[in-house]
């Protein structure tokens, strides 16, 4: 296993305290391997074996323990007396009522609790009145460009390997070695999180209508999108989709953590705004099994790229508006900093140069502003700092 510190540092500060803690992710992101890792830290901290309960719905044989009764009455059978006991629970949300029974355990029993989830319903309805206050969780992603350097044993951080994160980040593909057995695994991929996550899950009828919203999505990554306009677009063609069936299958696509929405933010009035906002996906890789051979625009794969970069390393990152037409690519925060960051493939020319820039003068507070490109030859200026690509990576 190889270390994502990005993760475990934060996860091993966690352990003991009185929070149920919820790894939640697109499939295949680490969350089951971060897991492996917590335990072997436990064992190697003067933690018997027999004090971990470990259980794995995505294996047949432990199809009974869906069962509330069976469930409770196995723990309660593997709980070791005068000892604190540690719940591993891999895809939580095949247990039904999951949030009230782990609730349950975690009062009545002397147990850290640690569940990882593929799908971001876990935190709908009722789940959230049983573990108001109780539960911590994390965002796990594919890897970070640092992350996947690692893995690949590559010492100097260099970006001579950018196309080939783009073309997968899933920790399982890039430690393979061998091309076909990666394009089957992609596959493999797709289908669980298309079919099992999303059009069964969802009750989706209308597959095919459900991939073409799919890929209307994957085409305008980076663009502001509205439900309205996607309907009319449909409609135009003469496929008969309603607004809120699209709104379901988009809802679908971020809930398993597929997509995720960049909301807009209102830099002057300081608040999120609820429409218009950008959607960028999790992995092009796995994109690119739903609009092979698609030409795609590499300045907003440059963006998607960003996007992420700054999610993962755990900014809160927002689309900012700055009156009626002008926007900053992306207001990220995190704790106490703020940074407006303009992304763009290449400000060489003149007219892009000053279309990027304009929005900085415009901005009122001090925070760091930041204008990312691929170029080697940096602008020089006192309002905005001028980066390529990997030296704005390494600051995160």
């Amino acid at each position: 296993m190889i270390n994502r510190p990005l993760y475990l540092n934060k996860l091993v500060k966690t352990i003991d305290n009185d929070l149920v803690k919820i790894l939640v992710g697109v499939r295949r992101s680490g969350k089951s391997t971060l897991l492996k890792m917590i335990k072997q830290y436990l064992l190697n901290h003067n933690v018997l074996e027999e004090q971990i309960i470990d259980i794995n719905f995505e294996l047949i044989e432990n199809d009974y323990l869906k069962s509330k009764d069976a469930f409770i009455a196995y723990v309660k059978e593997n709980l070791v007396l005068n000892k604190k006991s540690y719940l591993f629970v891999d895809e939580i949300q095949e247990l039904d009522n999951w949030a009230r029974i782990i609730n349950s355990l975690k009062v009545s029993e002397n147990i850290d609790i640690y569940l990882t989830g593929s799908n971001a319903r876990l935190f709908i309805g009722d789940h959230l009145t049983y573990l108001a206050g109780r539960y911590i969780s994390f965002n796990v992603y594919p890897l970070s460009y640092e992350e996947y350097l690692k893995f690949k044993n590559i010492v100097e951080v260099n970006f001579s390997f950018y196309n080939e994160f783009l073309d997968s980040s899933f920790p399982a593909l890039v430690l393979e070695t061998h091309d076909d057995i990666k394009t089957m695994m992609k596959q493999d991929m797709f289908d669980t999180i298309f079919r099992r996550d999303m059009i069964m899950r969802g009750n989706i009828s209308n597959e095919s209508m459900f991939f073409r919203v799919a890929r209307y999505i994957l085409e305008h990554i980076g663009s502001s999108i509205s439900i309205n306009k996607i309907t009319n677009t449909l409609n135009s063609l003469g496929l008969k989709i309603s607004y809120g069936t699209i709104d379901s299958y988009i809802d679908l696509m971020t809930k398993s953590y597929f997509i995720y929405q960049c909301q807009r933010y209102d830099i002057k009035g300081k608040e999120i705004l609820k429409t218009n906002g950008k959607y960028y996906v999790v992995d092009f890789g796995i994109r690119d099994q739903l609009i092979p051979n698609k030409t795609t625009n590499t300045g907003k794969v440059l963006e998607n790229f960003i996007y992420l970069e700054l999610v993962k390393h755990g900014y809160n990152v927002y689309v900012g508006k700055i009156g009626r037409d002008l926007e900053i690519d992306f207001v990220a925060t995190k704790d106490d900093k703020k940074l407006y960051i303009q992304v763009s493939q290449s400000v060489i020319d003149p007219k892009t140069r000053e279309r990027e820039i304009k929005p900085f003068s415009l901005l009122k507070d001090m925070s760091k502003r930041y204008l990312v490109s691929f170029d080697s030859v940096m602008i020089e200026s006192d309002y905005f700092e001028h980066l390529n690509v990997m030296d704005f990576i390494n600051k995160l």
